[in-house]
């Protein structure tokens, strides 16, 4: 019940909710949070929320497209002080040019707004971000606002927030996709000088910077397509606050803010993706990055106008020889190995720093064997602790659903499951080792992934879920395949048979479950670079694909091929 508590308020800071969704209660909780951060109304409830549940003081976007998009549900007299409140700040007499000559300050040195940091160190903050995220990564910048903050540079606002870091704030849409932002910033963070140990107010201003200037290249070029689309979608908001976060990390990697928002998803890994904030998700844009680099985020983005936030993460995944269902379980095993199971060199950099993971389950198996049913959401991790006889030991058993289109339609929904743990080797599928062995089952393998750790080793896993290497030359195309296409999946090997000739042709899921096994007549051959190149083809009909990487092996008297397939369900 706590969960879900703290889940709807945070809701109204980190979702952009269409009007005819709120009522006058859920109205009035905005009002009052913002008028509140924006020091217009006092509360002592309101400053014990904020300091109870830190996710709620991270990040405004969502609070203020949320109250922009439903300004006219308000009351006249909650209009009329929203309306100011939402208007660029005023009374910051002073301004200072960053170096790169992108950015301009508001800023005062008195009052309630003063400024308590070095304006020097700040403006060095924002050249660092614009120097990391537009000219390394090749973001493109946020269109220029015209002449609004008095020229047509980004504008940043010093302001006291009340607990808030800071937000950006979309105004106007320029063209299909590109809307102008400014950027608000608190101007002291007090609970940085009182956090004990005390920490530097200028450490949290740089990560702000970091994390708001990418809102403002997200919804300054990747916004939703369409004249009359908003900023965001509402269902993206958590891919938005995961992005920006891990941005903080990536610009100012000394800093790790980010480390007071990951207990939430360690506590409850078992939640879908799209029900978390986001901030406790910036681990797993640095899991991709580790995995594939840079360039994998940066295609999420220009995938996101036409496409919801998961979809375009499956899809980019997809385009790198790997399926959402792949990663996702081999980043439950890297979430796995923190804390005081850190191994060094391996998964996270800076793991030791992690909570541990919560399982969502613990159970104790009772011999000759136990069969557990469960349910998850989509695109989750399940992680069930099982408590062996001793001297065994434990068994962590990841299960993942990557059902990335059920995600969309419904979050909340239970998809179930059922996971059999035996004490021989050869009664399951999987075998643990030699006393035990187990068997995962589900309603559609394509969006099911399952890893094991015995006593803190990878028992399966990792190695079920890596491609082989390729030993001869061999591919298949069209990379990925769409099931959608008209097309059939050709396969291309270098061998001396000759056309017609037969070989036997097995595709495997990337868990090794047979899905394909069958003989193929050679239907093409050429001759390139002294090399002889056989064809055969596979039609889509011949198995019940769905999207995920699948490993053929051609067998022709005594050779054997192998490779990948990347099949797409669009």
């Amino acid at each position: 019940m706590r969960k879900i508590i703290i889940a709807v308020f945070i809701l109204f800071v980190s979702s952009t909710i269409i009007p005819q969704e709120l009522s006058t209660n859920e109205l009035d909780s905005l009002y009052n949070l913002f008028t509140f951060i924006k020091g217009v109304q006092t509360s002592d409830k309101m400053q014990k929320q904020l300091e109870e549940y830190p996710e709620i003081t991270k990040c405004g976007l969502g609070l203020v497209a949320s109250i922009k998009q439903n300004l006219n549900n308000f009351s006249l007299e909650q209009q009329n002080v929203l309306t100011k409140l939402l208007d660029r700040p005023i009374n910051l007499p002073n301004t200072e040019v960053s170096s790169n000559g992108f950015f301009l300050v508001h800023y005062t040195s008195t009052g309630s707004n003063a400024i308590g940091y070095d304006i020097n160190l700040l403006l060095s903050a924002l050249d660092s971000a614009y120097n990391f995220e537009i000219n390394y990564l090749g973001y493109p910048a946020p269109p220029s606002d015209g002449s609004e903050g008095s020229d047509d540079k980004y504008d940043i606002y010093i302001q006291n927030l009340s607990g808030l870091y800071g937000y950006t704030q979309f105004e106007i849409k320029v063209t299909d996709s590109r809307w102008t932002s400014f950027m608000v910033v608190d101007n002291d963070f007090p609970w940085y000088s009182s956090a004990n140990p005390p920490k530097l107010p200028i450490n949290a201003a740089r990560v702000t910077v970091a994390h708001e200037f990418h809102h403002g290249i997200q919804g300054g070029n990747y916004a939703p397509a369409g004249s009359s689309s908003p900023s965001f979608r509402s269902s993206d908001v958590f891919f938005y606050e995961l992005t920006s976060t891990a941005f903080e990390e990536f610009v100012f990697d000394d800093v790790n803010d980010y480390y007071a928002y990951m207990p939430s998803y360690f506590q409850n890994p078992e939640t879908p993706m799209p029900l978390n904030e986001g901030y406790n998700l910036a681990i797993w844009n640095i899991y991709l990055q580790n995995n594939f680099s840079f360039d994998i985020l940066k295609r999420q983005w220009e995938l996101i106008p036409t496409n919801d936030a998961l979809k375009s993460i499956a899809l980019s995944i997809n385009e790198k020889g790997s399926t959402l269902g792949n990663e996702l379980n081999k980043f439950g095993i890297w979430t796995y190995f923190t804390n005081s199971r850190t191994i060094s060199e391996r998964y996270f950099e800076e793991a030791s720093n992690y909570p541990l993971i919560t399982p969502a389950a613990t159970v104790s198996f009772t011999p000759p064997s136990d069969t557990y049913d469960m349910t998850i959401g989509p695109v989750a991790n399940y992680f069930l602790k099982v408590n062996l006889p001793s001297p065994d030991g434990v068994l962590n058993t990841i299960i993942t659903n990557s059902d990335w289109q059920k995600a969309i339609e419904n979050s909340s929904q239970a998809l179930s499951f059922t996971y059999s743990l035996f004490s021989d080797n050869y009664s399951g599928v999987r075998i643990i080792n030699d006393n035990y062995s187990a068997t995962f089952s589900n309603d559609n393998q394509a969006f099911w992934n399952n890893a094991s750790i015995l006593n803190d080793i990878v028992v399966y896993g990792d190695s079920n879920y890596t491609v082989p290497s390729i030993e001869s030359e061999t591919f298949a195309y069209p990379v990925p395949y769409k099931l959608s296409s008209s097309s059939n999946i050709r396969i291309v090997f270098d061998s001396k048979q000759s056309l017609d000739e037969e070989v036997n042709l097995s595709i495997y899921s990337a868990g090794l479950d047979l899905y394909f096994t069958g003989v193929k007549p050679i239907q093409s051959t050429y001759l390139k670079n002294g090399k002889t190149y056989c064809e055969i083809i596979l039609d889509k009909k011949d198995a019940n694909f769905f999207t995920g990487v699948y490993i053929y092996f051609i067998k022709t008297g005594a050779e054997i091929y192998k490779g990948k397939l990347v099949i797409f369900d669009d």
